[in-house]
């Protein structure tokens, strides 16, 4: 098998675990990371033997014929230049989601890199919990789906609660919902005075009757990573919040008891086997052209197109209240 000689771009924290698995995936080789921080070079060069550059180009010029795979880790707002310019030196790249911040700059590297004949992957790390393959085996007619993601930390500060987290569920639930959108509502507030919005609620209904309903917050008091998704005959509820674990919870109605309606309770525990690797180790048999791809750059594409339609009506809402602190 042939080795393959990867960089990431961005050493933050995203970009530190990208460079943790490669550095130890099989027929793989660490040669380079990028970061304009001389402190966080520094600590790269010293944790993985690598060499290190303060920007792309300089990268390139050293490196671009020696490489052969990147991923950007870098932060969102820097998505679309960084990877636009390493498709066009010929490297296959791994961004992190969102692949970029609007629909025509995802669409123009989709183009680029399919005429190109690289690979684009985007890194909607929860395609690869096997609870979300649990789920797309067991779900068949979901009539309402609940997702709340919640963190206290406010990490990313260049995009708002949506691009930054709730779009993780957006891309779960179109992969359970696949049909036409036939309705879209959202609400959200601005409370750490930047320019985006750190809290969002949102509800989707979809032409067969399902209700999605989404709620992301960078501002709470704790941590929450559920799903909730229920249909006629059962409803499951997903913990993704206790890693390295994922519990499953399976609600079945039972015959009724003496008029009382019952439900019987199965919880299943799956360990979640190190998701970043199995997407690191995807790519790069992608590359190797030797796995189909788990979601298609058509369905990164959707997920971005709904996320954007909910920030674009938050700014009118904003616009028709007027003083209303909905988002700048």
């Amino acid at each position: 098998m042939k080795r393959l000689k990867v960089a990431v771009v961005g050493f933050g924290v995203m970009g530190r675990n990208h460079a943790g698995v490669y550095a130890v995936l099989p027929h793989t080789d660490l040669v380079a990371v990028v970061d304009p921080s001389e402190e966080r070079r520094a600590e790269a060069a010293q944790r993985f033997a690598v060499q290190t550059f303060p920007d792309v180009g300089a990268m390139l010029a050293r490196l671009g014929g020696q490489l052969d795979a990147v991923s950007v880790a870098a932060p969102t707002s820097y998505h679309y230049p960084l990877t636009e310019t390493l498709l066009k030196a010929g490297l296959h790249v791994l961004v992190e989601k969102p692949v970029a911040t609007n629909v025509q700059h995802a669409e123009r590297l989709v183009a680029l890199s399919r005429r190109l004949g690289l690979t684009l992957q985007v890194g909607h790390i929860t395609r690869f919990y096997q609870a979300v393959e649990l789920l797309g085996k067991r779900i068949t007619c979901p009539y309402l789906i609940e997702a709340r993601r919640l963190t206290p930390n406010a990490r990313i500060k260049d995009v708002g609660v949506i691009l930054d987290l709730m779009i993780h569920d957006i891309d779960i639930v179109l992969g359970i919902v696949p049909g036409p959108i036939t309705g879209v509502s959202v609400a959200g507030h601005v409370l750490n005075g930047d320019p985006h919005e750190d809290v969002a609620a949102a509800q989707i209904t979809f032409q067969n009757g399902c209700i999605a309903r989404f709620l992301a917050s960078r501002v709470a008091p704790d941590a929450e990573r559920t799903l909730v998704v229920a249909e006629p005959q059962q409803t499951l509820r997903v913990d993704f919040g206790k890693e390295p674990h994922t519990e499953v919870s399976v609600y079945r109605p039972i015959a009724e008891a003496q008029g009382r309606s019952e439900v019987r309770l199965d919880r299943v525990v799956v360990h979640e086997d190190n998701p970043l690797r199995r997407e690191l180790e995807h790519f790069l048999a992608r590359i190797r052209r030797s796995a189909p791809p788990i979601g298609t750059l058509d369905d990164d594409l959707r997920s971005l197109k709904l996320a954007t339609q909910l920030i674009e009506q938050l700014k009118v809402q904003r616009y028709e209240r007027g003083a209303v602190p909905v988002l700048a």
